[in-house]
């Protein structure tokens, strides 16, 4: 009886310690778009997303760097002042401009974008606490950054690109 014990109260501690690492790591964006079906769930998908990716992001890599993102505004702020402000784009499938002919498939693409510039971006992973991009093209760089803060989305956005 005290083995049965031990066995079901491991199992238990091993089940809830997996759910646990599972919702650090996040999920593949990529996978839960291409898994919805019609354009419609796609963009729940996206909004989701941009739910999720709401607040302030602080980079694993330099501790004055920062991430303010709130609706569909993405300002990047070093030391306490604002370096740039841009506005976040999705893209159910990445524009030539961004993929360059290569293939990118597996890739879920978003910009940012201002008035001088558009920038592409593919979303490695998010989750809860984390958050990594890298630049498209781009040199295999990964920017990781850990949420240190919510802020609650203002709208949605209104240019979800479908194509």
């Amino acid at each position: 009886m005290m083995k049965l014990k031990f066995v079901f109260v491991l199992s238990v501690m091993t089940t809830c310690f997996w759910a646990c690492e599972s919702d650090e790591s996040g999920s593949n964006p990529k996978q839960l778009l291409d898994a919805a079906q019609g354009e419609e769930d796609k963009m729940k998908v996206l909004d989701n997303l941009s739910l999720q990716l709401q607040g302030i992001w602080r980079s694993d890599d330099d501790k004055k760097s920062e991430l303010r993102i709130q609706g569909d505004k993405f300002t990047s702020v070093y030391d306490g002042k604002e370096v740039s402000k841009e506005r976040l784009m999705w893209y159910i499938q990445c524009p030539t401009i961004c993929s360059q002919g290569q293939d990118s498939t597996k890739l879920l693409c978003f910009t940012l974008e201002n008035e001088l510039r558009s920038l592409c971006f593919n979303l490695v992973n998010l989750s809860k606490e984390k958050l990594s991009y890298s630049q498209l093209p781009g040199t295999g760089n990964t920017l990781s950054y850990t949420k240190i803060m919510d802020i609650p989305k203002q709208g949605t956005p209104e240019d979800v690109k479908l194509k």
